[in-house]
């Protein structure tokens, strides 16, 4: 039976899950701390990727090389973006951006320069044919995945669908965190979950990630790290409606 490997950037996001794995067995993946085992009776990988967009992309690659696993499920902290989620809610990503993939328009030399003016760059998804691949703006979550998130029995905070945005940042000026939620559609941020689903996409391995708010600079809510156990726990609950719906 092919696993589902579960990713996490921090310990904070990994350690959790790690811990109620059974039969678990340290891997060697790299450079990457990563333990397979079986959780509620299914083939697990648990992958701590470490921090940001390039680790997060590397470490699923080596993930979907080595285990080839049915779906790659992204889970962890993020901060808030939409004005109506707090710390300890749930965003699905319903799809996911690429924030630091950007195309500015022109501007003369002495034109100065506007950070936010520029339009969502299109990523190539690798391939081994001639040419050019094709390029996304935004990543789909798979529909099943979505499917099992939003059916989970969530009561310690609120859980939404939409969009989360992903960059090696951490944006912090209101201004700027309100104009990506008004014109990306962003309700939380992070940095790693849009490098794993360009990744995904390029293998056709189903993908999704779910984010809890670990801190939101909307509100003035600081980073509080108890919120990535809260996170595995409801990622947890997506693997095993995900497992008994695909049995």
């Amino acid at each position: 039976m092919r696993p589902i490997v579960c990713t996490g950037a921090m310990d904070a996001e990994t350690l959790w899950l790690m811990d109620a794995l059974e039969n678990a067995e340290p891997v060697t993946l790299g450079c990457w701390k990563c333990v397979q085992g079986e959780l509620d009776g299914y083939p697990v990988v648990i992958v701590r990727t470490n921090q940001g967009m390039a680790n997060a992309a590397a470490s699923t690659a080596l993930a979907i090389e080595r285990f080839a696993p049915c779906a790659v499920l992204n889970q962890g902290t993020s901060g808030g973006h939409a004005p109506d989620l707090h710390t300890g809610d749930i965003v699905i990503g319903a799809q996911v951006i690429n924030m630091g993939a950007v195309r500015t328009p022109e501007r003369a030399r002495g034109a100065g320069i506007d950070p936010v003016c520029g339009e969502p760059l299109g990523l190539e998804i690798a391939n081994t044919q001639p040419g050019d691949g094709e390029k996304k703006t935004v990543f789909a979550a798979d529909a099943d995945l979505v499917r099992v998130a939003a059916a989970v029995c969530w009561t310690e905070g609120t859980v939404v669908q939409g969009t989360i945005g992903s960059g090696d940042v951490w944006n912090n000026e209101l201004d700027r965190i309100a104009w990506l939620h008004e014109n990306w559609g962003t309700m939380t941020e992070e940095m790693e979950a849009a490098a794993s689903a360009q990744i995904c996409a390029a293998y056709g391995v189903p993908f999704l990630t779910v984010r809890i708010l670990s801190n939101t600079a909307v509100h003035g809510e600081p980073f509080d790290e108890r919120t990535g156990e809260a996170c595995q726990k409801f990622a947890r609950a997506v693997m095993r409606n995900y497992r008994e719906l695909t049995d």
